[in-house]
Formats: structure tokens, C-alpha cells, sequence
């Protein structure tokens, strides 16, 4: 039987840009074909003799002719895209001028198709290679008024030639604007397309494993192999979440709503976190790390999660835009008021243009990685939002295609002097015994979710919709309520009211669990009378803080 996989052999990059090429060379020659046309009617009318018809005619055959003999013999592909169709841009604007030269009455047909071309776009961008070609052929049509003013002397001619000059130079760059916001908007649509291909892919990685780590518990059950299946399953977790939170984080960054949590704080410890994140994936790769970092400590004041987040996806951008057992090299250090922070990769590189527009969302300078590796374009633009939040710049410097690249952060210290040292850290939480009332319509969500408190020693109900939580919270009288927001019957808003209705809920603790976590979210839940908000998948470790901070309705907010 034939291979249907072979029967249809994948396009090469030099067929498919053949195709795109002649595609734009038969536009351009049923551009030229339309205009012979048009100047026949004129023919016919006595505006336009029947030598210039032929001679115009003449020339637009041979244009045709001439560029179809390069298409056919493959010798096109030796000039740069899309310079053959400027050139004939500029055969059919020099066809055109050679009948206005002959038949002025035909000056406004040239005016017509000269917007037509610009318009419906024989070139491949609407950019700076179309602007220069619009001003080539303004100029060669005033060239040609002041030439035929010379050899006739007829001012009343002149006259209209040069104002006919003057509204196609006055209206041109409106043509150019609009095209090139076109080319944005097309630009912006592709980089979305890329994005959502990108995140389905990113999102499946993780989740392959996760599938594959849950069939070898079930078969294996808790025999020596579990841990290692368990850690495996925890690290895919963890980059899923990391992938929602870096798009949480830019839409936050995007509409202003990300707050900063300045500390004094020390440079080595955010860097040490920075590279604890990214130590697996380097070493995955086989990447040759150096680290440069100040031996004394080096205080700055700034958010340490945000700026670990910062050099993390430096790092991670580093790592895998790198060929295995590349090069990366982290330098951290005190430049006056000022700290700077640096990594250097001898990777893929960047293109001279992209240097600016890699921090845009969604850019990426190829759609993957030499080593297969891949990403969704948003690390970098939000590297960069967070460094402008703590008043700093961020700059990308590479001298191109395979010649690696480097980053540069630099950030005010500003430190205070009230303090001599970095903010302590947190020691961990201590969990208390407590009744707690998990609620959600996802039954796997409610009962993993209530096994692991009680595996940390609470006394647990589960409840399905808001009418059974409402029962069960009467008869159970939990301390804490973790509510799912939305549920039939009756969602958590509600169910949150009715529970504050009554004497007995009043003091009690609700905690609003849900995928929603915009500002907005957290406001409607605060209004609704929750006393705290977190974001699904709940971070173990914010269990165990809310049954230390139970009473302290300010502290049970998820930190951002």
C-alpha cells in the first residue's frame, strides 16, 4: 500500500518562497494587462493614438516576457525578495509615464493605478522599501511634467501636471501610514497565532509526564520508584504554574496592576535564587555556567521575588536559546548607586533589527530553538516591565545570527539607612488543627484537596455546590470555609452571603478558591465578604500560613 506521508513530500523553503514570488508576479502582470486595457478604451476615445497604445503595449509584453523567463529558469531566486518586484513596480510606473509623456489626458489613470499598487500591495511589506519606491515615481512623473514642458512650452499643461503632482504627494504618506499599521496589525495577528500554537505546546509538556507519573503510581503503587515519580510530577507542575503566572504577570504589568514589595535586600541571595530555578535546566543542557557575584554583601532595595523573577528568566531564556554545552555567564555588581546585572550566552544570537523589538510580546527570534527547545515570547517582555517597575533599564546586545548575545539589567539601589541589614527571612509556617469545610463542584479538585489537610492533621468536610456548603456549614461549624466561586445552583458569592446572614458564620473564615485572579477578582470577593483569595493550584505552603494567620483577615490575601 503507498505511503500516504510520502506521496505528499513536504515543500522546501526555496519551492514555498517560489510560489509566494510568482504569486506577486502575476499580480504585477495582470496590474500591467489591466492598464493596457484601460488605455485601449482611451484608444478608442482619441485620447490616446494607436502608436503610443502599441509602444506602451510593447513595453509591458517585454516587461512580462523578461521576468517570466526568470521565474521559469529558477534564476529570480538569486535576487534578494522582494526586489524583482520592485522592479517591476517600477517597469509599470515607467510604461505608465511613457503614455502620460505621449497622452496627458491619461495623467489621471496613472494617478488611479499608481494608489491601486500601493493599496493592494505588489510588494511583500508596506514599509520603507514601498515608501522609496512611491517617492521614485512621483519624482520621475515630475521629471517628466518639466520635460514635456521644455520641449512644448505649454503652461496650462504644466499647470495641471504639477497639481495632479502635488495631491498624489500630499495624499501618498496617508498610504503609507495606514499601510504600515496593516502591516502591524498582520504582525500582531501572526505573533497571537504563534503564541496560542506555543502555549498549547508548553502547556502539553508538563502535563505528558504528570499523565505518565499518575499510570506508574497506579500500577507501581508506594514502592521505591514513588518518590522519584512524585518529585518529577511536582517539577511539571511547577512549570505549569510558572507559565500561568508569567501571563498573569503581563497582563498585570500591561494595565498597571502589579504592585511592588520593596525589602532591604541582599544581591547575592536574588541571584542564588535566580540560578537554584534555572540550575536543572542548565544542567539538562549541559551549559558551562560562571558566576560573578560580590563576595561582601550587596544591598539594594527592591522586591525580591520580582527581581529574582527578573535574572530567573534571563537565565532561563539563556539556557535554552544556547545549543547544548554552551557557555552562559552570570556577572552581578555594584556600579555606583546603581546595581547591574548581566548574563551572556554564546547562543542562537539576534538580528541587528530585533534587538528592540525582542522585548515586544510574543516575539521570538525563531519560531524554536537550534536544540528544540521552545517558549511563548513573554519572558523577555516581562523581564522587561518588571525592571522599568523598579525604575531600571534593560538592554540587548548580540552581533547577530550565531554569535551569541548578552543582557543587561541595571536598578537604583536605593537603600535607606534605618536598617543595616537584608529583611530576615521568613521562618515557615506552624499548622494548627483546625475544621475546615472544603467546597468545589470538581469532586477530584474537593477530595485531593481535603486529603491533604487532613494528611496535615485537620478535620475535614467536603461539599459539592453552594446549597450542600451552606448545610454542611451550619451543622459542621468550621473555622475556615475554602469556597470554589463557580458552582451550580449556587455559586460562592452567594453562598458567602448566606453564611455571613447568619450568627454563626459571622466570625468564621472564608476563603474564596478559584482560577481568577485579577484585581477585579479579588475585589468582588472582598465585597462579597471573603476574607482571602487564592488562586488555583493552592501552594501547600499557604494552607499552612492561614491556619497560623487565621483571625488576621488582612494577612490571608495570596501574596503577589
Amino acid at each position: 500500500m503507498r505511503d500516504p506521508i510520502a506521496a505528499h513530500s513536504p515543500l522546501t523553503r526555496n519551492e514555498v518562497n517560489q510560489r509566494l514570488r510568482f504569486r506577486r508576479f502575476l499580480l504585477a502582470s495582470t496590474f500591467s494587462l489591466v492598464y493596457l486595457a484601460v488605455l485601449a478604451i482611451f484608444h478608442t476615445q482619441g485620447k490616446a493614438d494607436l502608436e503610443t497604445l502599441v509602444q506602451a503595449s510593447a513595453i509591458a509584453t517585454a516587461a512580462v516576457l523578461v521576468f517570466l523567463v526568470l521565474f521559469r529558469s529558477g534564476l529570480n531566486l538569486r535576487f534578494p525578495d522582494p526586489s524583482l518586484t520592485e522592479l517591476q513596480f517600477l517597469a509599470a510606473v515607467f510604461t505608465m509615464l511613457f503614455v502620460v509623456y505621449r497622452a496627458p489626458d491619461t495623467r489621471l489613470v496613472f494617478a488611479a493605478f499608481f494608489f491601486v499598487a500601493l493599496m493592494f500591495g505588489m510588494l511583500r511589506s508596506s514599509g520603507r522599501p514601498l515608501t522609496i519606491l512611491g517617492w521614485e515615481s512621483l519624482a520621475c512623473f515630475a521629471l517628466m511634467a518639466g520635460l514635456r514642458y521644455i520641449n512644448n512650452g505649454n503652461v496650462e499643461m504644466l499647470r495641471l501636471d504639477l497639481l495632479q503632482l502635488v495631491v498624489m504627494a500630499v495624499t501618498f504618506p496617508w498610504f503609507v501610514f495606514i499601510g504600515r499599521r496593516v502591516t502591524r496589525l498582520k504582525e500582531a495577528d501572526r505573533r497571537k497565532d504563534v503564541f496560542l500554537a506555543g502555549l498549547a505546546h508548553e502547556l502539553r509538556n508538563p502535563l505528558a509526564p504528570i499523565r505518565t507519573g499518575v499510570a506508574i503510581l497506579r500500577m507501581t503503587g508506594a514502592d521505591a520508584r514513588a518518590p522519584t515519580v512524585l518529585a518529577m510530577m511536582e517539577r511539571q507542575l511547577q512549570h505549569m504554574a510558572r507559565l500561568l503566572d508569567d501571563l498573569l504577570d503581563v497582563s498585570r504589568i500591561s494595565r498597571g496592576k502589579i504592585t511592588l514589595h520593596h525589602e532591604r535586600i541582599d544581591l547575592r541571595d536574588v541571584v542564588e535564587a535566580a540560578l537554584e530555578a534555572n540550575r536543572p535546566l542548565i544542567e539538562e543542557m549541559g551549559h558551562v555556567l560562571s558566576v560573578s557575584a560580590p563576595s561582601e554583601p550587596a544591598f539594594l532595595n527592591a522586591d525580591p521575588v520580582r527581581f529574582a523573577q527578573i535574572l530567573s528568566n534571563l537565565l532561563n531564556n539563556a539556557a535554552k536559546y544556547t545549543p547544548p554545552g554552551g557557555r552562559i555567564a552570570l556577572k552581578a555588581e555594584h556600579r555606583g548607586d546603581e546595581v547591574e546585572v548581566s548574563v551572556t550566552d554564546n547562543g542562537i544570537g539576534i538580528p541587528g533589527e530585533s534587538l528592540e523589538a525582542i522585548f515586544e510580546m510574543f516575539t521570538q527570534v525563531g519560531s524554536q530553538s537550534s536544540n528544540g527547545q521552545s517558549g511563548l515570547g513573554i519572558g523577555l517582555s516581562l523581564a522587561k516591565g518588571l525592571v522599568a517597575l523598579h525604575g531600571g533599564t534593560i538592554q540587548a546586545h548580540s552581533e547577530g545570527l550565531g554569535r551569541g548575545s548578552e543582557f543587561r539589567v541595571r536598578v537604583p539601589m536605593r537603600l535607606t539607612h534605618d536598617a543595616d541589614s537584608a529583611t530576615p527571612v521568613r521562618t515557615a509556617a506552624t499548622a494548627h488543627r483546625l475544621k475546615i469545610l472544603v467546597v468545589d463542584d470538581n469532586r477530584d479538585a474537593a477530595e485531593s484537596l481535603s486529603t491533604l489537610l487532613q494528611l496535615k492533621g485537620h478535620e475535614v468536610r467536603s461539599a459539592y455546590d453552594g446549597e450542600n456548603a451552606l448545610q454542611l456549614a451550619e451543622e459542621f461549624r468550621p473555622q475556615m470555609v475554602l469556597l470554589d466561586l463557580g458552582m451550580p445552583k449556587m455559586n460562592g458569592y452567594e453562598a458567602c452571603r448566606r453564611i455571613r446572614d447568619h450568627a454563626w458564620g459571622a466570625q468564621m473564615t472564608l476563603i474564596a478558591v478559584t482560577g481568577w485572579g485579577q484585581e477585579d477578582d479579588r475585589r468582588k470577593s472582598t465585597d462579597a465578604g471573603f476574607d482571602g483569595h487564592l488562586v488555583k493550584p493552592i501552594d501547600p505552603e499557604n494552607l499552612d500560613e492561614l491556619s497560623m494567620h487565621l483571625h488576621s483577615r488582612g494577612d490571608l490575601v495570596e501574596r503577589q
